[in-house]
């Protein structure tokens, strides 16, 4: 039987839905339109789709056919990977299969949760200090806004409003919501050559993200031998958004607030950084932060007394 073309019509992502030719001899791609129906289907982002195909790539080169589900799992339990990597080659081929249209559920691997590193802010600014004009910058939006690193890569010269000094993320990552964040003077002046530079509508760090990384790590390496803090080599990209969610919690006490900070849907993500650093402070104090002014006055009218302004909030407390 000649499947030809007429798969194309049937199924668009591939051959989503079926499996015509269930064997490791099927002439047609295996992961051809995968990322499509991550994008568009499972609405992964670019990045994350990516690496999914990566690690369907790669167990395509060791299995001996992705069909057979069995051996697939096999492989992944007694591969020499770790136990959150295992996690996503299962999570990945889960969503394999169900773009070819059956059920997988995988094997769950049993993984130790870590704190993150949080450094101290002159350690942050010691490392940004030392690196190139790019790459300082990048950093220096992240250490502000708590954006994730492809999101803080995804940013455009029209997402930056100097006469407000608002930065607005049109593009978040892993289906979170969009956001804004108060650029500092620092900052502003960081970034109005790069963006001079960026045509309307390009991205202002085109760079790859492999590339920034490998670029960053060479560096970090070379300022921590130079300044005698090994801490330095500690600090990813990541870091920063963990560093500005703690800050912030220990600042406002207010995890809402730091959950629309993160861009957080769900509020477990956000309970981590309530327990991240013990600063063996009196919180004698119940702080809150209002953003709008309805807010403020619900605060006032409930016994808060104003503090300060925090990023075009208003910051608030009264004693417990």
């Amino acid at each position: 039987m000649d499947y030809g073309a007429s798969l194309e019509n049937w199924f668009p992502y591939g051959t989503m839905g079926s499996n015509p030719i269930p064997c490791a001899t099927s002439k047609f791609p295996v992961s051809e339109g995968y990322v499509t129906y991550l994008l568009e289907i499972r609405e992964n982002a670019l990045i994350t789709a990516k690496n999914k195909e990566i690690i369907i790539n790669a167990l395509r080169k060791r299995v001996s056919s992705l069909w057979d589900s069995s051996e697939v799992e096999t492989y992944i339990k007694d591969s020499e990977l770790s136990n959150g990597r295992k996690n996503l080659y299962g999570q990945a081929y889960r969503d394999w299969c169900n773009w070819k249209g059956f059920d997988y559920k995988p094997k769950r691997f049993k993984t130790v949760e870590k704190l993150p590193y949080i450094p101290t802010e002159n350690e942050i600014d010691q490392l940004i200090g030392g690196l190139g004009q790019k790459l300082s910058c990048f950093m220096q939006i992240m250490k502000e806004s708590a954006f994730r690193p492809s999101e803080a890569q995804s940013l455009v010269p029209d997402d930056f409003n100097f006469s407000t000094k608002v930065c607005t993320l049109n593009k978040p990552a892993k289906n979170s919501r969009p956001r804004q964040f108060k650029t500092s003077d620092k900052l502003v002046s960081m970034i109005i050559p790069l963006v001079y530079q960026t045509e309307k509508g390009e991205r202002i760090f085109p760079a790859k993200m492999k590339s920034m990384r490998s670029n960053f790590y060479r560096r970090r390496k070379v300022l921590a031998k130079r300044l005698g803090n090994p801490n330095l080599e500690k600090i990813t990209f990541k870091t920063l958004r963990h560093w500005k969610a703690t800050m912030t919690y220990h600042r406002t006490k207010d995890i809402l607030y730091v959950q629309r900070l993160l861009g957080h849907k769900s509020l477990k993500n956000t309970l981590v950084y309530t327990h991240l650093v013990d600063f063996g402070e009196d919180d004698s104090f119940i702080v809150k932060l209002a953003s709008s002014i309805d807010g403020f006055t619900v605060l006032l009218e409930a016994g808060f007394e104003f503090v300060s302004d925090y990023e075009g909030a208003k910051v608030c407390r009264k004693r417990k």
